[in-house]
């Protein structure tokens, strides 16, 4: 009797354990939430600085276009004792006056004996002497900028155009980008006083 319950146990165990064929794939289900976004994590160390980058070129001078002149002792020649000139010439790196009397500005100034003043040109009246420039006009026989001095009364003395009584000249050339758009808006060189125009380039007086 108790052989066959055994017999009958493991033929019962035997047919269980064949497997049967797969059946097919399911679909896939739909995707679940999103989850809670978790914390943010701790900073992490600072980076080794990079190196330095080369440095760039340099930019354009503001003043690259502006010329002038170191104070010029007077040098007046003639044989009247009334009236007398001196040429000025520009170095040769220069545009001469001729070519640019029609789109720069030309500004010229005079220090002479006793108050150490600066004057713009023209000057009516310095001592009794009267200073006037001229320039740009193409003749061979005067230089980039002619200045004259005349006697207001009597003749020309040491006092009015001696450079060892201190009469000197001065140039100034701005070129027409700074008298239509330049660090202000229209600058009048003309109302300015020297140390003015002076201190507008970063010239020395």
């Amino acid at each position: 009797m108790l052989s066959c319950i055994l017999a009958t146990v493991s033929l019962s165990l035997t047919s269980c354990s064949k497997d049967g064929t797969d059946g097919a794939i399911g679909p896939i289900g739909p995707q679940g939430e999103q989850g809670v976004a978790g914390e943010q994590g701790l900073l992490g160390p600072k980076g080794d600085q990079g190196e330095q980058g080369d440095q760039g070129p340099a930019g354009e001078d503001g003043n690259a276009e502006v010329y002038y002149s170191n104070w010029i002792p007077a040098d007046f020649t003639g044989s009247s004792d009334t009236v007398k000139f001196m040429d000025i010439k520009f170095p040769d790196t220069m545009p001469s006056a001729f070519s640019i009397k029609n789109t720069h500005l030309i500004l010229v100034y005079f220090s002479g004996f006793g108050d150490g003043n600066v004057y713009l040109l023209p000057v009516l009246n310095f001592r009794g002497a009267q200073f006037t420039a001229g320039f740009g006009s193409g003749s061979a026989a005067v230089e980039d900028i002619l200045i004259r001095a005349q006697a207001l009364s009597g003749v020309l003395n040491e006092f009015q155009i001696d450079p060892n009584r201190g009469a000197k000249f001065r140039y100034l050339i701005v070129p027409p980008n700074i008298l239509l758009s330049g660090k202000k808006k229209n600058p009048d060189f003309s109302k300015m006083s020297y140390e003015e125009a002076m201190d507008f380039f970063g010239l020395d007086y």
